[in-house]
């Protein structure tokens, strides 16, 4: 089987998709939220209460990512999305907040939690994608904040919508780097396969309930697995 036979495929990633790229995971071994620190400050409540040291901990990790290139694995769904035949779709929903699939080359891209490419501010409707400094900018005399979804904080309406649109039609539903058990990507795959269609999981190890939902599991890293599907 491959990607290429369908006509309506929908891909979700996760953390697991830019692990090669150096990028820290966040529940696995080593991530982010193993440190109690780093862990607190990624909820709202950390932003109202301390602002600052929230948004000074996003833009080291911003400035961190300019460093970083694609994947392998980035690189051949951007080079399937062009790829595409006429009257086909192809939506990339990401819960990365890292912008490498728009580096790679992808258009049509739904990041469901948002970027850390740009930054808003809190006190005014202004949004900007700002150049390299070593702090974050000031707007309105407020430090800005990433456009990302925190813990405590909602999904965009415009993003649910998207996936939403693109789940009711799609006949190939692919979860790369996720364990996809966990919401989002669980109430995906089960919308997916109510709409019939087939749904393939893609990561370095699966529990059982990934197999229940799945139904194709295929082990390994996702710059062997992703190629190979997507080809």
């Amino acid at each position: 089987m491959k990607a290429a036979d369908f006509r309506h495929v929908i891909v979700l990633t996760g953390a697991g998709i830019s692990a090669s790229a150096g990028i820290r995971t966040f529940r696995g071994p080593g991530g982010l939220w193993t440190d109690p620190e780093l862990a607190a400050l990624s909820h709202h409540d950390a932003m109202v209460a301390k602002r600052e040291a929230v948004c000074a901990m996003y833009w080291q990790r911003r400035r961190g990512l300019a460093k970083v290139a694609p994947t392998v694995a980035h690189r051949a769904l951007a080079a399937f999305e062009a790829a595409r035949p006429t009257g086909t779709t192809f939506t990339l929903v990401t819960q990365n907040v890292d912008g490498l699939h728009r580096a790679a080359g992808n258009r049509d891209v739904v990041e469901y939690h948002g970027s850390l490419a740009r930054w808003r501010c809190d006190a005014c409707p202004h949004t900007e994608e700002p150049p390299d400094g070593e702090a974050p900018p000031v707007h309105c005399g407020v430090v800005m904040r990433p456009e990302i979804v925190m813990f405590g904080e909602g999904i965009p309406p415009a993003a649910e919508h998207a996936v939403k649109r693109a789940l009711r039609d799609c006949d190939l539903f692919v979860a790369i780097g996720t364990s996809g058990t966990v919401s989002p990507a669980s109430g995906f795959v089960r919308a997916a396969r109510y709409a019939g269609a087939k749904t393939v999981l893609l990561n370095l190890e699966a529990f059982d309930e990934a197999r229940e939902l799945f139904d194709d599991v295929r082990l390994g890293p996702s710059d062997e697995r992703v190629p190979a599907l997507f080809a």
